[in-house]
């Protein structure tokens, strides 16, 4: 069966916040060293093990895509590795070697082993269940067990913040290709610094694969989310949107708010440029701090809040109270300080 479309980063383009391909599947731009402390936050918030839920929620995703075709005709060896090679070189992930089962340069070593197993299926049509470890930094050895009792990877239910989708403006779209360096060990770069770029639909079904193990925070005192959606769909937006206030907390990122300017130009650097979705603020009070934004309905979404929350509380040096409403296309997220009386002058 052919793939899909080819990945290229040709075929990305740029459009209010997101980054797409040509079939309109949305992307993400990580640092490499944000993505490997954002999962480590992530993983401590769960007292189960993610590791095995995120390779195969790679696996299932590319999968479901068909990014790669299986080997038929002559050289199809030679051809297949072609395809593998640039489709690790899309995502930033290093080179795999099928013939050692070795990855070397990988941007994060989960996500290149789950992107190998997958390769690994397609070329020996033969479902695995993979063992892998690192003898060196730069190094992800594989070990390979049949699996034929795996079933075929299905589509995943939306998330609420998720069912409507975004609409895109290709006149006003750019290109990206120009942005992105690919070095010989296959990882990317821009301005000298270490990219990965993951799809967001890996993301959004490596959310819902940890909702039977993600714990209840839907009575947590920080966060008031709309009342039909359930607690386990609370629970991993909470989580989502706690790790990634961590991640920019732990940054380096310089943060100075005094009125809507501010907002807007910190929300252009720090999340339409890197493809992480889009936020419009509605209202800021340079007093209170109170502050209201609207976030399209995207799998990028709490990312996009997180992103948000994070700016707020290291402007204004406050643990905040968010209260998240849904509208029809958006949602809206109202951000205050978490102690009534730290918002008194």
């Amino acid at each position: 069966m052919p793939t899909k479309m080819d990945l290229s980063h040709a075929s990305l383009f740029h459009s209010d916040g997101f980054i797409f391909d040509t079939d309109m599947n949305c992307y993400m731009l990580w640092k490499q060293h944000e993505f490997n402390r954002w999962w480590h936050s992530f993983e401590s918030l769960f007292t189960h093990p993610l590791s095995r839920t995120f390779i195969n929620s790679v696996v299932d995703d590319l999968e479901f895509h068909q990014r790669l075709n299986p080997p038929h005709g002559i050289f199809r060896k030679k051809k297949f590795l072609s395809q593998l090679s640039n489709l690790t070189h899309f995502y930033g992930s290093g080179t795999i070697n099928v013939t050692k089962k070795e990855i070397m340069n990988s941007a994060h070593s989960l996500f290149s082993v789950g992107l190998a197993s997958y390769a690994l299926e397609v070329f020996h049509q033969t479902r695995y269940k993979i063992r892998w470890n690192e003898p060196t930094p730069r190094v992800v050895q594989l070990s390979l067990e049949i699996n034929r009792d795996l079933p075929p990877p299905s589509s995943v239910r939306p998330f609420p913040w998720s069912e409507e989708g975004t609409e895109v403006n290709i006149d006003q779209s750019k290109n990206i290709s120009d942005l992105l360096v690919v070095k010989e060990m296959g990882h990317l770069e821009i301005d000298g610094e270490r990219y990965m770029i993951l799809p967001a639909s890996l993301l959004e079904r490596f959310s819902s694969s940890c909702l039977p193990h993600a714990p209840d925070m839907s009575e947590t005192d920080w966060i008031q989310c709309p009342t039909h959606w359930s607690k386990p769909d609370i629970s991993i937006m909470s989580m989502l949107i706690s790790s990634i206030i961590e991640l920019f907390s732990s940054s380096e990122r310089a943060v100075y708010i005094t009125g809507l300017e501010s907002w807007e130009a910190y929300l252009r650097v720090y999340m339409l440029e890197q493809g992480w979705g889009d936020a419009t603020v509605i209202a800021y009070d340079p007093q209170s701090f109170d502050t209201t934004l609207t976030f399209s309905k995207t799998p990028l979404t709490p990312f996009s809040i997180g992103l948000a929350a994070g700016i707020w509380e290291r402007a204004h040096g406050r643990k905040l109270h968010l209260n998240l409403q849904s509208m029809d296309c958006s949602i809206q997220v109202k951000i205050r300080s978490l102690l009534e009386y730290e918002n008194a002058l």
